[in-house]
């Protein structure tokens, strides 16, 4: 499934969390968590590449216990800093059964752009990705299972424009999933954790309401920030371990919890503040919540259906369908649209094909869930 997230993921769960202001040090704030916690996470992480043992009970339960008791607030929860950069703890609900969510992030036909579309432009499970085999395992498993279920993979994805910067990232991401019971309920667990760090950042832009999941994306090396527009930035590191788990057994209502990291700037330096992580995992719920609790969400076999046929189209195809929406950008002016890096891809229409055949199926297939949720506009409608 592209990735990486359905959740990908998670969530998936790399959204570019980068920073408003430059010559912020890094934040060094000691971990609030209890040590068998900090403990359990950090095997979590280490264990998320193929080849890796699976993680124990013990190191399963004393987290799902923990998420599952604590009664503290989310900023006061927070994790130890680790050579991914700072942490930050994040908690809130989604209205909808474990088991929905599961199908929908763990098969690898539906796009991670479909289901994570304000986090992720595009993603793709890596040939050789166990999760190409066996996420079937997991997904029509009995809830709660009788002992924990694991599969990993390798994913490529790229975020979509960061809200401040404006800048997005390409990079691969090891992924860890497991599927297993606590106190009668199940528990759906996403590990992912970045091996190398990210390409350079490029600019992009978000378009209108972030809500909208409609961006441009540029060629250009840089930011949109004001005087630092020259900035060479990374992602240097990143990690999350999120959590799904049912509110209580057999419930419609799923229980996250993420705990996440990132490290993020130029010339080696990192400007990711805590704050900056939580708006991030803020954003990435918000989408996912837009898709997972829409009426109109189509089924995982349509997704993964248009999703297919998509892939078949030659590139003039799908090019000549992104013709509504190459029309509706070129209108658009407001800063930074109005730049020099926008309007090279924008003008007379041309933003089609500026795209990479991967990039326009991604595009397509966020306008088709726009679709048929109903919020796409007549303006942007495909031709």
């Amino acid at each position: 499934m592209p990735i990486a997230v359905p959740f990908r993921p998670l969530f998936a769960l790399l959204f570019a969390v980068l920073l408003a202001l430059p010559a912020q040090a890094e934040e060094k704030k000691e971990g609030a968590l209890p040590p068998d916690v900090e403990t359990a996470l950090s095997t979590l992480l280490a264990d998320a590449p193929q080849g890796k043992p699976d993680p124990g009970a013990s190191t399963l339960d004393t987290l799902l216990r923990f998420v599952a008791t604590n009664t503290k607030p989310a900023k006061s929860v927070r994790p130890e800093s680790r050579p991914q950069g700072s942490g930050a703890y994040l908690k809130d609900t989604l209205n909808v059964p474990l088991r929905k969510l599961v199908a929908y992030m763990l098969d690898p036909s539906v796009p991670g752009e479909a289901i994570y579309p304000s986090a992720v432009r595009r993603n793709a499970w890596l040939p050789g990705s166990p999760l190409l085999k066996n996420a079937s395992g997991l997904i029509d498993a009995t809830f709660p299972p009788a002992a924990p279920l694991v599969t990993r993979g390798l994913e490529y994805e790229e975020t979509t424009p960061d809200t401040s910067s404006g800048c997005y990232y390409s990079y691969k991401l090891n992924r860890l999933f497991v599927l297993t019971a606590y106190e009668g309920r199940t528990a759906f667990l996403s590990v992912s954790i970045m091996p190398l760090q990210s390409s350079v950042g490029l600019r992009g832009a978000i378009v209108g309401d972030d809500k909208d999941w409609t961006y441009v994306y540029t060629p250009e090396k840089g930011t949109n920030l004001a005087m630092l527009g020259w900035a060479e930035t990374y992602l240097y590191g990143s990690a999350s371990v999120s959590i799904f788990m049912e509110s209580a057994p057999g419930s419609n209502k799923v229980d996250m919890y993420f705990f996440k990291w990132a490290k993020a700037g130029w010339k080696g330096s990192n400007v990711v503040k805590t704050s900056h992580i939580t708006a991030g995992l803020k954003r990435f719920t918000s989408g996912l919540r837009q898709v997972m609790e829409s009426p109109k969400l189509p089924p995982v076999k349509a997704i993964a259906a248009k999703a297919s046929e998509l892939k078949s189209l030659s590139e003039a195809d799908l090019r000549a369908r992104l013709n509504g929406f190459g029309s509706h950008l070129a209108k658009q002016n407001a800063d930074p649209l109005d730049g020099k890096a926008f309007r090279a891809v924008l003008d007379n229409g041309a933003y089609p094909a500026t795209l990479k055949r991967e990039d326009a199926i991604a595009e397509l297939m966020k306008l088709y869930m726009r679709q048929q949720m109903g919020t796409l506009p007549a303006a942007v409608a495909q031709q």
